[in-house]
């Protein structure tokens, strides 16, 4: 068995896989590889993933639900069950099957029919078997679509539909006020030590920029194309109506939803959001930037 460890939004995961995974650039940062014998104690580990092979696997429940190559379900016993199929149509390959302990702790079995090896053989395989969005809301945690800046010890996200600016924002952040992107795309959001952080996560899109670090939270910057530079803070329903868009979530489970949403209005309530409409130019740097250093006094 081959152990690999997940350091990911300042969590771990433990790995356990019968052959060895090729870990790709982008969860170099976030994947170590323990080789064969070298294993964490569990105490010290948020969650445990076992994949192994299965001659049969558990049936696909009448009402389970299926988007995309995934069927979702809960079995007889309560436990979330994830199906895994190759394309629509075709029967599942693979299933994770999710518990959690008393104290918090989750453990995943990913049972895969016999011929299906190699679709565990590269990191990205592994992540998208666990479910990180999955893992990420059972640990109070949200993936928002993002850009993720560090500023003079300052974490910025700024946040909006594709195509409107992210990453220029981000990267005139860089030229102008010598910030950092840690990540263009995608960032994790938790609160630990009664203060919310921001982290990078293994997902860039085209920006290719995903760093493993992480930083306190300072400012939520909703974005909007517009022909002059304006910003304002936003109020708790309309940071909600524009945030909810931007979270990875399953719409179609009624208790993933209420807990985005718990953790979302949280956010709202201790973290500043501003609009900001704005030019791609420098003037929409220094406003929000003075916009942020008056509410920091």
């Amino acid at each position: 068995m081959y152990h690999y460890q997940y350091f990911i939004a300042g969590m771990r995961i433990q790995c356990r896989i019968p052959f060895p995974v090729v870990i790709q650039e982008e969860a170099e940062q976030f994947l170590f590889s323990g080789g064969e014998k070298y294993c964490i104690e569990e105490r010290q580990t948020d969650a445990i993933i076992t994949f192994g092979q299965a001659v049969s696997l558990p049936s696909v429940p009448e009402n389970a639900v299926f988007r995309s190559d995934h069927f979702y379900s809960r079995d007889k016993a309560g436990r979330y069950q994830v199906h895994y199929c190759s394309c629509p149509g075709k029967p599942p390959y693979a299933c994770t099957i999710w518990e959690q302990n008393d104290a918090g702790r989750l453990s995943l079995s990913c049972l895969y029919l016999p011929g299906n090896e190699f679709r565990f053989s590269y990191s990205r395989m592994i992540s998208d078997h666990i479910g990180m969005e999955t893992f990420f809301i059972r640990k109070d945690c949200l993936m928002l679509h993002a850009s993720f800046i560090r500023q003079q010890g300052r974490g910025i996200l700024f946040t909006a539909p594709s195509g409107t600016g992210k990453s220029t924002q981000a990267e005139l952040w860089k030229m102008y006020e010598g910030a950092e992107i840690l990540n263009g795309d995608r960032a994790a959001v938790r609160k630990s030590g009664g203060c919310w952080y921001a982290y990078g996560l293994p997902y860039a899109g085209s920006s290719g920029i995903y760093r493993n670090e992480s930083t306190e939270l300072s400012a939520v910057v909703v974005l909007r194309q517009a022909k002059e530079n304006r910003i304002r803070r936003m109020k708790l329903l309309e940071i909600i109506q524009n945030l909810y868009p931007e979270t990875t979530i399953h719409h179609w489970e009624s208790d993933f939803v209420e807990k985005v949403l718990t953790i979302l209005t949280e956010l709202a309530e201790e973290v500043p959001f501003y609009l900001l409409e704005c030019l791609p130019n420098r003037d929409a740097v220094q406003l929000l930037k003075e916009e942020i250093s008056r509410n920091d006094t």
